[in-house]
Parts: structure tokens; C-alpha cells; sequence
């Protein structure tokens, strides 16, 4: 009998789950996705002992799905513009990024189809796939509910680039031009 798929949703909620998460391969395939991106940053010496340094004044070029990504999340700002901040006073975040939440998860699926799409074509179930990517994509911009950001939410947007690396939408070798060309901006 084939397994029911489950909609993507936060798992961990107490220290139970968070000792799951860490035994987990989820938790061993994002931690070496991490180191990766680390490493890339690391000066390299090539064969003649030349050093090649990694800085922000000479980025590497960026192959189009880097460029899909600088593109989606520019369309996610331009959101913005539809939910613009409350100039009022206010104790934690501004309110209006419930609306722009909101209007950015409604264009979620639109968005990533437009800049990923070719990177998800050939996957066994292309939908559930698009709903992962969906979730750790908004998950990575913030909690609506809470009005808060916070490491779990850069854990998210972290996981979201990890799903791309695991359905191979990045070249080989291409983790300076993500870190550089994704993560800094």
C-alpha cells in the first residue's frame, strides 16, 4: 500500500523532536549542505600556487538558476509595494507583513514554477516537490503569526536551497556563486 503524502508543516515543537531532527538524515544532509557553502569561501590553491579568494567585488558568474533565484525573491519584494509597512507605532513587527505574507504565499507556487520550473520538470511527483519548496521558501522570509524572525526561519530558507541541491537544480561546484549570489545579497 503506498504511503499517503504529507503536506510539509513544522515537526519540531518540543526537545522530543528536536532530538528526532538530530538523529536524522534531514539533519545530516543540511549540515553537510552547510559545511559546503562554508567551504566554498575557503581560499584555493591551484596547481601553479596561484591563491583564488572569494570576494564581493569580483563574484563568480552566476549560472541562470542562480539568476532564477536572485529573480524570484526580487518578485517577493516587489510585493512590497502591495502591502506597504504601517508608519504607526507598534511594540514587535510591523503588521502589514501579514498581508505581504499573505500575498507572498499566494504567489508562491506561480513564482517558483516561473524560476524553477525547468529545475523541477523529470521528478517523480513534480507537485509535492513544488509544496517543499513552497514551504521552506515562505518559511524562510519569517512567522506571520508571530510577527518574529529568527534562526529556525534562516534554518528554513537554508533547507529550501538544500531541496534545490538535492534535485541537482545547482552545477557541481557551484556553492560560491549560491553563497555569493543568493544568501549574501
Amino acid at each position: 500500500m503506498a504511503e499517503a503524502s504529507l503536506a510539509p508543516c513544522k515537526r519540531i515543537n518540543d526537545g522530543d523532536d528536536l532530538n528526532f531532527f538530530l538523529a536524522s538524515t534531514a539533519y545530516r544532509d543540511i549540515k553537510i549542505w552547510l559545511l559546503q557553502l562554508n567551504r566554498a569561501l575557503f581560499p584555493t590553491k591551484d596547481e601553479s600556487g596561484s591563491i583564488s579568494v572569494c570576494t564581493l567585488d569580483s563574484p563568480p558568474s552566476f549560472s541562470p538558476v542562480i539568476t532564477s533565484l536572485n529573480a524570484l525573491v526580487g518578485d517577493f519584494e516587489k510585493l512590497i509595494a502591495e502591502a506597504p509597512p504601517h508608519t504607526g507605532p507598534r511594540r514587535f513587527g510591523n503588521v502589514a507583513f501579514r498581508e505581504w505574507y499573505r500575498l507572498a504565499e499566494e504567489q508562491a507556487d506561480t513564482l517558483l514554477e516561473k524560476y524553477l520550473g525547468s529545475s523541477l520538470k523529470g521528478h517523480a511527483n513534480d507537485l509535492t516537490v513544488l509544496a517543499e519548496l513552497k514551504a521552506y521558501l515562505l518559511g524562510g522570509f519569517g512567522s506571520a503569526l508571530r510577527l518574529d524572525y529568527g534562526t529556525g526561519h534562516e534554518l528554513s530558507f537554508l533547507a529550501f536551497l538544500a531541496c534545490l541541491s538535492k534535485i541537482n537544480a545547482f552545477a557541481p561546484g557551484e556553492e560560491r556563486a549560491i553563497v555569493v549570489g543568493v544568501v549574501q545579497p
